[in-house]
Parts: structure tokens; sequence; C-alpha cells
């Protein structure tokens, strides 16, 4: 880590995610609103875009933070180890290793709404990808998988998860424009 900016950064971060991730796994059941859940994975991809562009393209800080939010997630809110965390932290080593290889040159260009929607694309994408590898080697038959789960069920949450991708993406990076200004970062 270059300086204690990026800690800091890091820190708040990986406690907003975790607050955001208790609040999901305790307090939606609670909530009686239909489609509600299919509404909180825009403000994961809001918090996400937020912390790529405050971290400036500098390596591995999206990966400490999914590492330490994910270690928080197992320690307090789900003892029980779930693949579903490793595949959550793989997937942003491969993001955060990929598009902050492109951070400068979007930046230069001036397009980084670009880059932070198709980040938060991606990560979706990938991320369900890499579900359907790790489930498939580890658990079932790849094929049944593929046929019960994983089609019936992608081929319906994958373009709502690009449509929140989208919003997300596009979300955060006006917030982070408006902070932009304010804090002269």
């Amino acid at each position: 880590m270059k300086s204690s900016r990026d800690i800091t950064l890091i820190v708040i971060f990986t406690v907003l995610i975790f607050v955001f991730r208790l609040l999901i796994d305790r307090g939606v059941g609670m909530i009686n609103i239909p489609g509600f859940p299919y509404i909180l994975p825009i403000f994961f991809s809001i918090i996400q875009s937020l912390a790529f562009l405050m971290y400036k393209g500098r390596r591995w800080r999206l990966f400490f933070q999914a590492l330490l939010s994910t270690l928080l997630y197992i320690t307090f809110i789900n003892p029980a180890f779930r693949l579903t965390e490793m595949v959550t932290i793989l997937n942003m080593f491969i993001v955060d290793v990929v598009f902050n290889s492109f951070y400068g040159s979007f930046e230069r260009k001036n397009k980084l709404v670009w880059l932070t929607i198709l980040f938060q694309v991606c990560y979706w994408a990938i991320h369900s990808f890499w579900l359907l590898v790790s489930y498939s080697a580890l658990f079932y038959p790849f094929e049944a998988f593929l046929n019960n789960w994983f089609i019936p069920i992608m081929s319906v949450m994958l373009p709502v998860m690009i449509i929140e991708g989208l919003a997300g993406g596009y979300l955060g990076y006006q917030i982070y424009r408006r902070v932009k200004i304010l804090h002269n970062f």
C-alpha cells in the first residue's frame, strides 16, 4: 500500500460492504416487498464502482477489499465456509488485475464512466461463470448442473444482473464525480 489514504479507503469500503451484506442477510427476510432483493445488487455495484474509482487504478486494492470483506462475512455473518465466497475473491482478483490495467488509458481519454460500467457488467457475468465452474467441478455432474440449474436460472438472471451492473456502474461514477468535485481527489 502506498499511503494511509489507501488503507483508510480499503477499510471504509470493507466495512460498508460488510454492513450492506449484514443488512441483506438479516434484513431481506423482514421486508416483504416483491422484487426488493433484485434492487440490492445495484447498491452493491454502486459501492464497488465507487471503490474502484477512488482507488484510481492502483492494483490490489479491490482484491484486498474483497478478501477482508469475505473474511468478515465468514467470521461474523455466516460461519460455514461457502464456495461462493472463494468465487468472489477469485473474481475480484481477475477484475482487479484486468480493469486496473486499463484505468490510465480510460482516464486520459476521459471515459472512466465506460470503464466503470464495463467493470460492473464483467464482474457480474464472470461471477456467474465462476459459480458454474466451481459448483459443477466439485458437487454436481456438469451436464445435470448446467441443464437443471445454471441455464434456467441464468437465462433469466443474467440480463437482470447486466442491467443492475449498468445502473450501479453509472450511479457509482456519478457519485464519484460529485465527490471528486467536492474534495479534489
